[in-house]
């Protein structure tokens, strides 16, 4: 049975990317056969970056923001190779096909789950750490930017990102407003654009068609969930209204933006960014699923298992969820839909719309939220597993031959790697640890493609051979980075020189090196150890450092014998490739 898992992240509970590996604990524990398919969804929120960077082969910078408080924090992004998209993602976002695009996440600087609740307030948080990745991503190089904005703690207009980028905001006593959050904003006075920097064309992921202002805007319809005390929302609203009629002194399309659909997302940082730079919203989920291909991957399954924290009216306006729901009835596959909680009218509306749909909600209404939250992976492992259970018992699945037999050559690959390191777990090793972070971010290292292949089986074999005993792993492990190589297979070759095939490797590397050095006329002492005429009545232990002599003729013997083997084996991968592709 195949079984795609695609899931948003469940707030303060637990990732997309932790929920598609929990759908796979499940499925071995119920049934090892089952192929499950992981696809962790993002709608420009927690994961835009690490799920959209690792599938086109992105590098992964670290650099120092300010979060939504104004404190710095170490945040990453991605930039990546606009050739390495596929044609219908460059399509949509109107790219060329060569250049950098970076990839930047508004929730990784100033997202509301690295509050407390009791810091939620959006009359307190800024978007000034925006302002500072999207300076960072230029210097880079990148020659778009593409910035994921769902999960933000923020309601400020995307006046903090704009004083980072060169606004000059200042108060009534002619100093620099320092943090322009909405508290501030009665006492600004003026606001200058003289030095505000350039930057790239923005596209802002976003499946929120919300205007700034009025009930269905940025302040009524998303500041509750951001801490916002209902009585005050009509305030900020008000110093919304005030702010934009300050803008428009140096911004005059200022008031026609706040009716632009999407400038109310985020707290309207889109607005904000707008009004000085080239700005386009495209569809977060329409994105996401191009760039994941997630249709193909529905159109493969025997059974789809979706959800995120909390289903409820807003879930329905295009959130990846359910556009899974809709792709999943598009091609008749049977869904089960798990969320932290879904309203009971919303259970029925989908049932009514989706016939193949059944629905499982983690939360326990007996239990405080706090404690839902934390028995959250627990309790999604066992609905998994009774959903997965059930599918087993129940649906009819029908392979053909050579289908059923190509997925049991996959199962039995998977059960054979389940004891290596992986990318989702290196970091439980501890001779890994000090990699691990390198190793989740380099997706390549994981990849089982034909180029990540080839690499690690070219040098995996060329440095077996090489006389480096004791740091062969170390080597392969910056090798692997280097030539963007498949990181297991490369570290496996390793075996190749084990202390049983040691001594005849690096001897064959010494005749091997010697003949070389011989041809080339050079004059270089051989070893009388390893001569065949030795008088070993004369051994003295003096003659074992004079082993450190051959290291010069086994370096260039083993590099050669090194890279003849590695082409060997390039060649027939590359010739069974073909017959059994």
């Amino acid at each position: 049975m195949r079984i795609l898992a695609a899931f948003d992240k469940f707030k303060d509970s637990f990732s997309a990317e932790k929920a598609c590996e929990i759908v796979g604990q499940a499925s071995l524990e119920i049934d090892f056969q089952s192929e499950v398919t992981p696809c962790p969804l993002t709608d420009g929120g927690e994961g835009f970056v690490s799920i959209l960077g690792s599938c086109v082969k992105g590098d992964f910078i670290d650099r120092i923001a300010r979060d939504s408080l104004g404190v710095g924090k170490q945040v990453s992004f991605s930039i990546v190779n606009i050739s390495e998209l596929s044609k219908d993602v460059r399509n949509s976002l109107e790219l060329p096909e060569t250049g950098k695009l970076a990839i930047l996440e508004m929730a990784s600087v100033c997202g509301l789950q690295d509050l407390d609740l009791a810091q939620r307030d959006p009359w307190k948080t800024s978007t000034m750490g925006i302002g500072d990745l999207l300076l960072s991503s230029k210097d880079c190089g990148a020659d778009f930017i593409l910035l994921g904005i769902g999960g933000s703690s923020t309601n400020d207009m995307g006046i903090g990102a704009l004083t980072s980028l060169g606004l000059k905001v200042t108060d009534k006593k002619g100093g620099e407003v320092l943090l322009p959050s909405p508290e501030f904003w009665n006492e600004v006075s003026k606001i200058e654009v003289t030095k505000m920097k350039s930057l790239p064309p923005i596209l802002i992921a976003c499946d929120v068609d919300n205007t700034l202002l009025g009930p269905a805007g940025a302040t009524h319809q998303f500041g509750p969930q951001k801490g916002l005390i209902n009585d005050r929302a009509e305030e900020l609203e008000e110093q919304m209204v005030k702010m934009t009629a300050r803008l428009s002194h140096c911004f005059p399309k200022a008031p026609l933006k706040t009716k632009d659909p999407g400038s109310g997302a985020a707290g309207g940082i889109g607005y904000g960014l707008s009004l000085a730079y080239d700005v386009k919203f495209v569809r977060g989920f329409e994105l996401v699923s191009k760039w994941l291909n997630i249709e193909q991957a529905v159109t493969r399954s025997d059974l789809v298992l979706c959800g995120e924290g909390r289903f409820d009216q807003t879930s329905l306006g295009g959130k990846g969820p359910f556009e899974i729901l809709r792709l999943a009835q598009k091609h008749k596959k049977p869904t089960v839909l798990v969320c932290g909680s879904i309203e009971t009218e919303i259970i029925e509306q989908l049932k009514s719309s989706f016939p193949l749909l059944s629905c499982s909600v983690l939360a326990d209404p007996s239990v405080k939220l706090e404690q839902n939250l934390l028995q959250g992976p627990d309790t999604f492992l066992r609905v998994c597993k009774d959903e997965i259970r059930f599918a087993k018992e129940n649906l009819k699945v029908n392979f053909s031959d050579e289908r059923d037999l190509k997925f049991k050559r996959i199962r039995r690959l998977k059960k054979l790697l389940r004891p290596l390191p992986r990318r989702s777990n290196i970091h439980k090793y501890p001779v890994l640890k000090w990699f691990a972070d390198t190793a989740y971010r380099r997706s390549y290292l994981w990849s089982f493609k034909g180029k990540e292949v080839r690499s690690a089986l070219f040098f995996g074999i060329w440095i077996s051979m090489l006389p480096i005993v004791g740091i062969q792993m170390l080597v392969v492990f910056f090798f692997a980075l280097l030539v963007r190589a498949n990181l297991p297979i490369i570290v496996a070759l390793q075996w190749i020189s084990n202390p049983l095939t040691m001594g005849p490797i690096y001897f064959a590397d010494y005749k091997i090196g010697m003949t070389l050095i011989e041809l080339m006329n050079l004059d270089y002492p051989g070893n009388r150890l390893l001569s065949s005429d030795y008088d070993w009545a004369q051994f003295s232990y003096r003659e074992l450092l004079r082993l450190l002599d051959t290291f010069p003729p086994m370096l260039v013997g083993g590099s050669v014998l090194g890279i003849s083997l590695g082409v060997i084996a390039v060649f027939l991968y590359k010739l069974f490739s073909k017959i059994y592709k």
